[in-house]
């Protein structure tokens, strides 16, 4: 194994580091315990796509590539290759029908996390908290292995959770009928008695009862964290899956909303299977029943107004919330929008829905739609959250195609990386600004509740949202972008602190106020927000005092926030560890050699005002898209006199401020880990935010979750 903290190129079957170095070359398992080889994962991959090969021609037939892409990839024609690394071929897709996860740790461009390497390249940081990074790839103990199960609660309490359902996760997340889930209330607590777990009330049908306990989970968890509702919400999880039939997979739509259940809760509580394997899952289910195709004319009046909008409500949250997933672990997409044919749902309530069928008046849904318009700013319905959030959503399909690296697409950037790297900075600057823009033209169109009855009607949540994208989509930009001796250009860098700082600003607070609540997605989202702000405290050539201290008080507020988080998600330990060891490193460098640099009148004293206020986003990469010139600190040393910016004069030697020492003692002294190869840190992040690819839903049981 290498601990070369170089960034591995993921060659097979050895990576350049370890060829280098002459070590053997080993990666931790998805599982995080058992050292694998690349060059028996590379035998593998070889294998499998051997027996690929042998199936399609024993079928005799060709796989429709488009929905094999859409559903689960196949490897059928040559693995393409990435550009700039020597004809290097991409990581196998995953293929869900063989249970096979094909699929090695790797900071790969494009991801918006590779660049941040930069902060792990101090070698004497590495020496002394080697153990921190080693164990990033434990696994931790899950809090909820002491939940027993729950039984129906009062119907009373049950009330305020089924209620708080409502105003809460289906104004996001509409794949229910509002009448179906009071209709379901209704059933079951009807009597107004509490019904033990471990038995079923003659009147309720197992599906009924799955659907039940699984409402109150979701229902309660903000409930429960807020110290509203007594009862945990994995007890109502747990007596769910008692629930759980061997067909759950062939009830058509059924099933996809049952598993759509599992999955928003699996957003708040470890579920023992990952949520991007789930979202893939429901996505070929759509597939297969046809909900992203036009119906066939003859099809259409066979069903209902409504029940046509469910569909399309169904169909488009799993587009959604797969497509969050996909961008932020940097796997497959689900489906490909080129694929998709059906339209968006209807913007209307239910009940105008119904009106309009009795009228008689329409032939299908899209007729109705047609005939209906609204005003911009009034007239909200029960579907104008969700319309927004697919709207962001289908933005963040595009910042995929046009930043996804070797998509083979002319319009992403590992085409044009591959095509003219003279002209690659520009194509890179104009798709962020189009983008950008794009962005801040959905946030101007927020709608506006009077009467705000949660998070989701709020304008501080859709603020959070737009920071989250932008920081997401400037970091993919920073991973990609042509650098000076590995240094990101200043300018991107710059944008990618004003995000970063927002993203904190905006979480935080809602988070304090119990707004919102902490999930891995939130974790990670943080994280890296706070990552990213110490590297352009590391890196960047200028630091005038203002933004100085908004970007350490970022640093600092987020940390007390991800440590409140940990305390909450034990498997988050290691990763609030290796934060705060970053953020005494980096801060405490920066304050040593402002000291230094005030008392012989450095640099840094003569520069306090040229990035007091950044100029126009606009501006900027105008500018830098037709200049191309990189503001990096090695661009011209000779400006900064003796005086390097912190980090970067560190890097590759063993100085090391001695007040630091007692704080680096402190932090390793620590046992909390056990000792385990290094992970890198995009994967860790990846699995941690959205659990361990290593386990697919087949029939959920208490034993695996």
């Amino acid at each position: 194994m290498s601990l070369d903290f170089r960034p591995c190129d993921n060659a097979r079957p050895k990576c350049m580091p370890c060829v280098k170095s002459g070590h053997a070359c080993f990666i931790v398992s998805l599982g995080g315990t058992v050292p694998v080889s690349r060059e028996y994962i590379y035998e593998l991959e070889r294998h499998v796509q051997g027996l690929q090969t042998e199936m399609t021609v024993v079928e005799g037939r060709e796989v429709d590539l488009g929905h094999s892409h859409s559903t689960a990839p196949v490897t059928e024609s040559p693995t393409p290759t990435r550009p700039g690394r020597d004809n290097q071929a991409l990581e196998p897709s995953i293929a869900i029908q063989s249970n096979d996860v094909i699929s090695s740790p790797s900071i790969t461009e494009g991801v918006g996390i590779s660049f941040m390497s930069l902060l792990f390249a101090d070698a004497r940081w590495r020496d002394q908290n080697l153990k921190l990074l080693q164990n990033l790839s434990q696994s931790s103990g899950i809090l909820e292995t002491s939940v027993q199960p729950n039984s129906l609660p009062p119907a009373e309490e049950a009330l305020v959770v089924f209620n708080n359902y409502l105003n809460g996760a289906h104004v996001q997340n509409p794949f229910l009928l509002r009448r179906d889930v009071q209709r379901l209330y209704h059933s079951v607590f009807s009597t107004g008695q509490a019904v033990p777990s471990s038995q079923v009330p003659d009147h309720l049908t197992k599906h009924d009862a799955f659907r039940t306990f699984m409402i109150l989970a979701v229902g309660s968890v903000m409930l429960y964290r807020s110290g509203v509702h007594k009862h945990h919400p994995y007890g109502y999880f747990l007596t769910a899956l008692q629930y759980i039939d061997t067909n759950i997979l062939s009830r058509g739509l059924d099933s996809i909303q049952d598993l759509l259940f599992v999955v928003r809760f699996g957003i708040y509580h470890h579920i023992g299977t990952s949520i991007w394997e789930l979202t893939t899952l429901c996505m070929r289910m759509c597939i297969e029943q046809g909900l992203h195709k036009l119906p066939r004319p003859t099809m259409k009046r066979k069903i209902t107004l409504l029940q046509e909008q469910l569909q399309r409500r169904i169909f488009w949250e799993c587009y959604m919330i797969s497509q969050y997933s996909s961008i932020t672990l940097d796997r497959p997409a689900a489906i490909a929008d080129r694929d998709i044919q059906v339209g968006l749902p209807a913007d209307a309530d239910d009940e105008e829905i119904d009106a309009a069928e009795a009228s008689g008046s329409f032939s299908d849904l899209d007729s109705f739609c047609r005939a209906t318009t609204r005003p911009t700013t009034t007239g909200n319905t029960e579907m104008t959250v969700f319309f927004y959030c697919l709207r962001l959503r289908k933005i963040t399909s595009k910042i995929r195609s046009k930043f996804q690296q070797g998509s083979g697409s002319p319009s992403s950037v590992g085409h044009a990386l591959a095509m003219d790297s003279i002209t690659a900075s520009g194509r890179i600057y104009a798709d962020l600004e189009e983008l950008l823009s794009e962005l801040e033209e959905w946030r101007r169109s927020a709608p506006i509740f009077s009467n705000p009855q949660g998070l989701y009607h709020t304008q501080e949540w859709y603020d959070l949202l737009l920071m989250r994208e932008r920081l997401l989509l400037v970091r993919k930009a920073i991973d990609l972008v042509p650098k000076r001796n590995n240094i990101p250009p200043g300018d991107l860098l710059l944008i990618c602190l004003e995000y970063a700082v927002g993203t904190i600003t905006k979480f935080c607070p809602l988070f304090e106020q119990g707004k919102i609540t902490y999930t891995r997605s939130y974790f990670q989202m943080l994280f890296t927000a706070g990552l990213s702000v110490m590297l352009w405290v590391s890196v960047a050539s200028n630091h005038d005092a203002e933004t100085m201290a908004k970007a350490a008080d970022a640093v600092k507020q987020s940390e007390k926030t991800l440590k409140q988080m940990g305390r909450e998600m034990p498997d988050a330990t290691p990763y609030v560890s290796v934060y705060e060891a970053l953020r005494v490193h980096v801060l405490g460098k920066y304050n040593a050699a402002s000291r230094t640099t005030q008392q012989t009148g450095g640099y840094l004293g003569q520069t306090q005002s040229q990035y007091h206020t950044s100029p126009g986003i606009d501006g900027m990469l105008h500018s830098q898209s037709i200049a191309g010139e990189y503001h990096s600190v090695e661009q011209n040393p000779s400006q900064f006199g003796n005086h390097w910016p912190p980090l970067l004069n560190d890097l590759g030697t063993h100085h090391q401020l001695d007040h630091e020492s007692s704080t680096y003692a402190s932090l390793l002294s620590r046992d909390l880990f056990g000792d385990n190869t290094f992970w890198n840190v995009e994967v860790g992040l990846g699995e941690y935010a959205y659990g361990d690819p290593m386990f697919l839903f087949s029939g959920v049981t208490d034993d695996n979750v």
